[in-house]
């Protein structure tokens, strides 16, 4: 950890202060299939989309890889809309959020998504 960060928790917590939680996410890597756009009457827009980052694991460098649910709204959603197709190579800054639903066999889940704070296109997919 990183020492200043660790004194200032420490001198905070011995004052009775309480620190905010951190939650970021950065992740780099590629777009599975095109994003879901919608659009209400609202006037909102959302687009779901996920992404798939490559872990190169232990010495045989056996490819793991690891897929992340991600959402954004607004112009950021339009943007990823029309920009973020199947393949493409992306950068993401982000937080965590959970998303609770009921499945098809009526049990109550929840999932973890990665709310899109920004976004940067990094690579388009090679033809």
């Amino acid at each position: 950890t990183c020492p200043s960060l660790q004194r200032q928790f420490t001198e905070r917590s011995l004052k009775g202060e309480k620190m905010s939680d951190i939650n970021k996410v950065f992740i780099t890597g590629n777009v599975g299939k095109d994003a879901e756009i919608r659009y209400f009457e609202s006037g909102k827009v959302v687009v779901n989309f996920s992404v798939a980052v490559n872990e190169f694991a232990g010495q045989t460098k056996e490819i793991i890889t690891h897929w992340f649910d991600c959402r954004a709204w607004g112009k950021k959603a339009e943007f990823i809309g029309e920009y973020a197709k199947s393949g493409c190579m992306v950068m993401i800054d982000g937080h965590l959020g959970v998303d609770s639903y009921q499945a098809q066999d009526g049990t109550n889940r929840t999932k973890v998504i990665i709310n899109v704070d920004e976004i940067k296109i990094i690579g388009k997919k090679q033809a």
